[in-house]
């Protein structure tokens, strides 16, 4: 059974996966196609306050400002946190179905289960991060963005990062206590102090946030920072570390 808990993870949320995916897909179809005309229009010259500053949307003018303000600062980094918690939370809290009691009731190896949900969630949030920079390059082309590609594919790579880390200390946070409600709001509480920290903060804070890893080297403008990537690999990682030696710890009463 340890081998196929994979592809039943995948096989169980598949459904929820693609209205996800949906979603991810309208997102930049409803921004980016209004490019050209909001320019034209002059709508996109707002003054820089501390508002947009927190939302770290301060640049609407310029292409790749406003690219990122719509989708990588706002609703396409929100739809992925939620996303990333969302399906991270059910991988290791105790359900209403009982069925990881029922699994676990099973011969099989605690950490071998976290390792094969984890692997589900990794490849879950790729699918969505590739549904996503397709239909931002699309919107990019409709509305007339001049952003490169491959910039577009490095933003998308760096929130694809940043949803896994998220996703890895929700997993954290749920191998530990094995309740669903305290998870989902502690996950949420540390997404949202991140993101503070991380359009707030000087610079010594916002290195703490793997928001600033994800996009604070503006990917949309220089590119791909293997640095910025590899400290968000690392830190999913540590988290997932973290989880399984919780997990392993945890009394589930079975």
């Amino acid at each position: 059974m340890t081998r196929s808990i994979f592809t039943q993870t995948l096989k169980e949320q598949r459904r929820g996966l693609i209205g996800w995916s949906i979603g991810f897909a309208i997102i930049p179809l409803m921004y980016l196609p209004s490019y050209q005309s909001l320019k034209e229009q002059g709508s996109l010259d707002i003054k820089q306050n501390k508002m947009y500053d927190a939302m770290g949307v301060s640049d609407f003018a310029s292409a790749s400002g406003y690219l990122n303000a719509t989708v990588y600062s706002l609703m396409g980094l929100l739809l992925m946190l939620i996303f990333a918690v969302t399906f991270a939370s059910r991988s290791v809290v105790q359900e209403e179905n009982g069925m990881l009691d029922l699994l676990l009731a099973q011969p099989i190896n605690r950490m071998n289960l976290l390792l094969q949900r984890f692997a589900a969630l990794a490849v879950q949030t790729a699918s969505a991060t590739a549904v996503l920079t397709l239909s931002v390059i699309v919107g990019v082309d409709q509305g007339g963005l001049n952003v490169p590609t491959g910039n577009i594919v490095a933003a998308s790579a760096g929130l694809g990062l940043l949803a896994l880390v998220v996703g890895a200390i929700t997993l954290l946070i749920g191998a530990a206590t094995g309740k669903r409600s305290v998870t989902l709001g502690s996950a949420s509480l540390i997404a949202v102090a991140g993101y503070l920290a991380n359009n707030l903060g000087d610079d010594s804070v916002r290195k703490f946030s793997p928001f600033y890893w994800a996009n604070g080297g503006a990917p949309l403008v220089h590119g791909w920072n293997g640095i910025h990537l590899t400290v968000l690999v690392i830190v999913a990682a540590a988290a997932l570390v973290l989880g399984l030696g919780a997990f392993d710890r945890r009394d589930l009463a079975v």
